[in-house]
């Protein structure tokens, strides 16, 4: 199993010693995020510092732009690491789409395969040279001039498409690389949903299991003192209960039986009581979503937990500091036994 670093929150100008601190220490990649700024130009700064780690974005907002635009970016960085970008891409939701980004929205399935296609179709015409000529519904790419055209290369870019949904993921098996799943998220929904919605995807596209790689950023509450796992514990509560208090993680409450807790947590955001949120997150629920224990106990249990249901993993939030060999004895323990 595979152990990266999230780089959510950081500058563009950060993201080149993160990145260079994260490879130093043994994580496999790192992942920039679009929330302060743009995940490409993180992407570019964590690539231009290591020399073999993968970098991805998970995710960059597909929908802010069109698939020519995010096609030129990816191929760059694609061709300037030798290969070593990954495209993550996400939807986001509607309000972000056309109140932040001022871009159209539709329904997003629909519209996330036709940009892949569109995607496919652009990365075709540049590698074989063959006229481009994609239609679809809501993106349509028909001129491609030699002054356009980047430079050759033959790097595949592998692409992920973030996914909570049934409908989102079986759209990643079929025509994906991986998914990018959220780390609000049980067992029981990955086993009941997720894991059989990819298998369905799968199978549409003639592939298995072994041709997509799955990632989730963990929730893992970790501390060497009673005051340390408290502190961390709340911040974790505190971040799930945000996320549970959107509707479209109600299936993910329900699949362990706290579906009506959504309700309730969203009445609470609707009058900003977030910490009394934090609060409603009991240590049943709490237990189901995220891994309780020291640094040294994660690999073991992310393994139990995740051993056959996911591939690459995450922490959410930062691992404990201070002591750099005891940080490349725990990721060098994900490797040790590990097995898919």
């Amino acid at each position: 199993m595979k152990i990266d670093m999230g780089m959510i929150g950081a500058s563009a100008a950060a993201c080149g010693p993160v990145a260079a601190a994260a490879e130093a220490d043994g994580f496999d990649g790192v992942w920039a995020s679009e929330s302060v700024t743009d995940a490409f130009l993180q992407s570019q700064a964590a690539l231009m510092a290591s020399k073999d780690i993968s970098v991805g974005t998970a995710i960059a907002v597909a929908f802010a732009r069109n698939p020519m635009s995010t096609a030129y970016l990816a191929w760059d960085l694609a061709a300037m690491s030798g290969g070593r970008f990954v495209l993550g891409l996400g939807s986001q939701i509607k309000p972000h789409i056309e109140r932040r980004f001022s871009m159209p929205w539709s329904a997003p399935v629909g519209r996330m395969r036709d940009y892949l296609l569109a995607l496919d179709a652009i990365f075709t015409a540049w590698r074989d040279g063959s006229r481009l000529a994609y239609e679809g519904t809501h993106y349509q790419h028909t001129l491609m001039t030699p002054v356009f055209t980047p430079h050759h290369h033959e790097y595949r870019i592998p692409t992920m498409i973030a996914a909570v949904g049934a409908k989102m993921t079986e759209l990643g098996g079929e025509l994906c690389d991986g998914l990018l799943l959220h780390g609000m998220t049980t067992t029981a929904y990955l086993d009941e949903v997720t894991l059989p919605a990819l298998e369905k995807g799968l199978a549409a596209s003639g592939r298995s299991r072994r041709d997509v790689e799955l990632y989730c950023p963990l929730f893992l509450v970790m501390g060497d003192t009673e005051e340390e796992m408290a502190e961390s514990a709340r911040k974790t509560r505190e971040q799930i209960a945000f996320y549970a208090s959107t509707p479209a993680y109600r299936a993910v409450l329900d699949s362990v039986g706290y579906g009506d807790l959504q309700v309730e947590l969203q009445d609470l955001s609707r009058e900003g009581r977030w910490e009394e949120m934090g609060q409603r997150i009991d240590d049943t629920l709490l237990g189901e979503i995220a891994l309780v224990g020291t640094a040294e106990e994660m690999p073991h249990l992310v393994r139990e937990r995740f051993t056959g249901r996911l591939d690459r993993v995450s922490s959410y939030f930062a691992w404990p500091g201070g002591d750099p060999d005891r940080l490349r004895s725990v990721l060098a323990d994900f490797d040790a036994g590990a097995a898919r």
